[in-house]
């Protein structure tokens, strides 16, 4: 047993983690155990009560963070039909209809549906060439003090070790995810640190 697997055994079950094993027998991505794990504390320390996050899949991180707290209320973002229909069915089945609201659209067009409120935390974990577009679009809706979480910045390993990378497309990605993390960096309204955790990412806090 490797650190990790000593690790994720530690942490405690969650009904929800059934969905993990349909997950991966249906190549559907979803968060890596642990950095789920961190991402909870964090919202525990940061007394969260509102989350808006970019990317639903089958609603397994999002019900997740609404797990956190009876209080809790998470908006998440879902643009593939099949993807939406399947998070419907999982909000449902595991009763989390009145903490999570599910919108069926296109992130980079889905701002006028979720601005009637600010956040607490912005989730970032949808096209991962367009990290930069969703932060620009949506951190207005993130309170000062208040977290931007952005998962994948080292997308397989490849972020910082291009030249092991043989498919064009990746490529092109892994630059954009790149040259994100280099933007987020530079951003001075807001205080970020990149972690190695899970596929990596970023939090930064909004600092004005």
């Amino acid at each position: 047993m490797d650190n990790r697997e000593y690790i994720t055994q530690l942490n405690a079950v969650s009904s929800l983690d059934q969905l993990r094993e349909y997950a991966e027998e249906n190549a559907v991505p979803i968060m890596d155990k642990v950095a789920l794990e961190m991402v909870k504390q964090l919202m525990r320390i940061h007394k969260a009560e509102s989350v808006l996050e970019i990317g639903t899949a089958i609603a397994y991180s999002g019900m997740h963070f609404a797990s956190v707290d009876n209080q809790m209320h998470v908006t998440t973002i879902e643009r593939n039909p099949e993807m939406y229909d399947l998070a419907v069915q999982n909000v449902k089945h595991f009763n989390y209809e009145k903490q999570v609201r599910l919108i069926f659209a296109d992130a980079a067009e889905a701002f006028e549906k979720v601005n009637d409120r600010e956040y607490d935390i912005l989730f970032i974990d949808a096209a991962k060439a367009q990290s930069k577009r969703f932060f620009e679009l949506y951190s207005p809706l993130v309170k000062k003090g208040g977290l931007i979480i952005t998962d994948n910045i080292l997308y397989h390993d490849f972020v910082g070790n291009i030249e092991i990378v043989r498919s064009r497309n990746v490529k092109q990605m892994v630059r954009k995810i790149e040259k994100y993390n280099d933007w987020l960096k530079e951003q001075t309204d807001y205080t970020t640190n990149f972690i190695d955790l899970g596929d990596g990412m970023s939090i930064s806090i909004k600092e004005r």
